[in-house]
């Protein structure tokens, strides 16, 4: 008798687990909740690279601002004072130190071309 019972009690149990779901809704649910955690990951990840970008500008932004500064100042020095004439006005953009540093690089790629097609004609 206790048997049975059990028997009964398992058997309703089973039926009320056997009601078909629909699969559509079911789908549904799940991708809206999936696509919500979805933009809550995304959204937490932008806002903490922005908050690494802000922190990481003010660290460093100004150092390298000032840095910038320097170097530009020493580039921009002049080799040759030719004073305040029409001479000084012509040899400007050439009479700094960039320029040497432009000319001199030219001259080793020159250089390194000829270096590089003499070895390759043979």
């Amino acid at each position: 008798m206790i048997i049975e019972n059990q028997d009964q009690m398992l058997q309703s149990v089973f039926a009320e687990a056997r009601q078909d779901l629909d699969g559509e809704a079911i789908t549904a649910r799940v991708m809206a909740k999936t696509r919500r955690q979805l933009y809550l990951l995304a959204a937490g990840v932008l806002s903490l690279v922005a908050a690494l970008l802000a922190g990481t500008w003010l660290v460093f932004g100004l150092p390298l601002l000032e840095f910038a500064v320097l170097i530009s100042q020493f580039l921009t020095m002049t080799l040759v004072d030719l004073g305040e004439g029409w001479l000084a006005l012509v040899f400007m953009p050439v009479n700094n130190i960039a320029s040497l540093f432009i000319v001199t690089a030219k001259a080793i790629h020159m250089g390194w071309k000829k270096i590089i097609g003499v070895s390759f004609t043979a």
